[in-house]
């Protein structure tokens, strides 16, 4: 019987690294960014609003509907680990999991410091001009890209949120792990480890220098959505680019506010 648990946290800190290593693992399969939890966010929504259900709520049709949602996304694929990832950890997503998870929550959650992510979002963003940040902020100023990155409703937040709502419900971390970057760049094999037994998963031995790129059941990122290289990952050694941008201090104070698991 298939498990299955969550890659969750901070984007730019280490998720596409952390999954094409784990993805040697033949019985493991991490996901990139999934539909799960949205699908399953847009029905609960859906569900509230609809007219029809209201007037014949049928519950546990409904709920025999949802709960086979997750095993019937990940039904043809072989592992018998799925870590699926996604920003599981926010309120709304953690009770969803509660709900419709199909067994014991558990939770890989990365952290990094935000003043990085942002940097390394800009630092990418001028490296690969064609891509979404800059579509976004029409080719704006490092200051227009970084508040851009900081909106409440956008990606880097819902992933502080994700840390935040974990540490809040869960300080014994009993349901999820977390991963520093710099914990994962400095010591790979520990911090692998780490999750290995978080998740009681049969120890395997991984290929630290000869990493390939991101690739699962099949399929590869498409980036030409989202801008070139961003889940490009170094194939031959695991290490921390250095970033030449200089974010504004106001900034910076405000991406040390957003530190909230530290």
């Amino acid at each position: 019987m298939k498990k299955f648990y969550c890659l969750s946290g901070i984007p730019r800190a280490g998720n596409t690294i952390l999954s094409c290593i784990l993805n040697q693992n033949p019985n493991i399969g991490v996901s990139a960014n999934s539909l799960v939890s949205e699908t399953l966010f847009k029905l609960e929504k859906w569900k509230e609003t609809d007219i029809a259900f209201r007037n014949f709520p049928d519950e546990r049709s409904y709920r025999t509907m949802t709960k086979s949602i997750i095993p019937s996304y990940y039904s043809e694929w072989e592992q018998d680990y799925i870590i699926d990832r996604s920003t599981w950890g926010t309120p709304d997503n953690y009770k969803l999991l509660q709900s419709y998870s199909p067994n014991e929550i558990k939770i890989v959650c990365l952290v990094r410091d935000v003043a990085e992510v942002v940097s390394s979002f800009v630092d990418w963003s001028n490296r690969n001009p064609d891509n979404y940040i800059n579509k976004e902020t029409n080719n704006g100023s490092i200051l227009e890209k970084c508040e851009y990155l900081l909106h409440p409703y956008g990606q880097l937040i819902k992933g502080v949120l994700s840390a935040k709502h974990l540490k809040e419900i869960d300080p014994e971390r009993n349901y999820h792990i977390l991963v520093d970057y710099q914990d994962l760049i400095e010591n790979p094999k520990l911090q692998i480890e780490r999750i290995y037994n978080f998740l009681d998963i049969p120890n395997f031995k991984h290929n630290l220098k000869d990493i390939k790129q991101f690739k699962v059941n099949g399929l590869r990122y498409d980036d030409s959505s989202v801008g070139n290289n961003l889940h490009k990952v170094r194939t031959n050694k695991i290490e921390k680019r250095v970033y030449k941008t200089e974010i504004p201090q106001y900034i910076l104070d405000k991406c040390k506010e957003l530190n909230v698991w530290k």
